[in-house]
């Protein structure tokens, strides 16, 4: 009886040592499989715990600008340390130290992250997607890089917003931008103004010099006006050779200043082709409870009155 015992003793120890050894083979081919896997993909792929990067593929290290993985851990201990603050990107900051957990329970399928590789110093845009692996808190971490698409979508966006000639922003962009300059001023309880003008006698350059000259002065008109504006002026071209100027911050009186100094600026300077021109400009100030379509009909009162008083001027409303 007690050897029948140590005989099943015996056959058990050794099943579960077989048992063991199958366990950490198949472990030990997974490891391997799964290693493999992350050095032939062609995308910036690594296996992290939230403390310790595992793995990373030769396109990763050479993306951060390593040489092995000792290097980079000697470094790094999470590869969040690389994000970069930008819009509509998560940061190192965003989840804190759980960020892979978070990521990998979200139901979100990607999130977006902007990185800056060590060698060309460029910033780069990723879709990051991370999935919990099912032991010992181990995250597979992929990197894809969109940063063409996001620049197209942002040429795309550049391109629907600004005038195509001169590459200020148009009047859709600027319609748009009112309303939230609006809310803006209320809320913080600011003034700001409207500046309208045009260019006196525009027809008779394209007649005189064709629409190509026309289309040049346009530019240089553009280029003269932006340097004596401000960074909070929204600058965009309402049609033709008619501009307006969306002055924050800025009541009746400070608005026909710098309308002054413009026109002055202009009547000076010497254009390539027409030599001179001149410019007339009507001015009016947002009065809380004006409709958009008020402030615009007495801002453009005012630029047809500079003109019919003989143009080349500025008059308030």
């Amino acid at each position: 009886m007690i050897e029948n015992y140590y005989e099943y003793i015996i056959a058990l120890t050794f099943i579960l040592l077989a048992v063991i050894f199958i366990v950490n083979y198949c472990l030990s081919q997974y490891r391997k499989n799964l290693i493999s896997f992350i050095q032939l993909n062609s995308n910036i792929t690594l296996l992290a715990t939230k403390d310790k990067i595992i793995s990373i593929n030769k396109v990763g290290l050479d993306f951060f600008g390593y040489g092995s993985l000792k290097e980079l851990n000697d470094e790094h201990s999470s590869i969040s340390d690389f994000f970069i603050e930008s819009n509509g990107c998560i940061n190192k900051h965003t989840y804190g130290k759980n960020w892979l957990a978070k990521l990998s329970s979200s139901p979100r399928d990607h999130f977006t992250v902007n990185i800056r590789g060590e060698v060309d110093n460029i910033s780069q845009f990723f879709h990051i997607k991370v999935s919990k692996m099912r032991h010992n808190y181990i995250y597979l971490i992929g990197l894809n890089n969109i940063s063409n698409l996001v620049r197209e979508k942002e040429a795309i966006r550049t391109i629907a917003d600004h005038d195509a000639l001169t590459h200020i922003y148009n009047r859709v962009k600027f319609n748009s931008m009112f309303s939230e300059i609006i809310d803006s001023s209320l809320r913080h309880n600011e003034d700001f103004s409207i500046i309208l003008f045009d260019i006196d006698h525009f027809k008779n350059v394209n007649d005189t010099y064709g629409h190509n000259v026309g289309d040049k002065v346009l530019v240089e008109l553009v280029s003269l006006a932006k340097i004596g504006l401000r960074e909070r002026d929204v600058f965009a071209r309402w049609g033709g050779e008619e501009f307006v100027i969306l002055s924050q911050r800025t009541n009746l009186k400070q608005a026909e200043q710098l309308a002054n100094r413009l026109r002055k600026d202009i009547e000076a300077y010497s254009f390539e082709v027409v030599k001179k021109l001149t410019c007339s400009f009507g001015v009016s100030q947002y009065q809380v409870g004006n409709s958009k379509n008020e402030l615009f009909q007495r801002v453009d009162e005012a630029l047809y009155e500079a003109k019919d008083r003989g143009r080349n001027q500025v008059i308030t409303k």
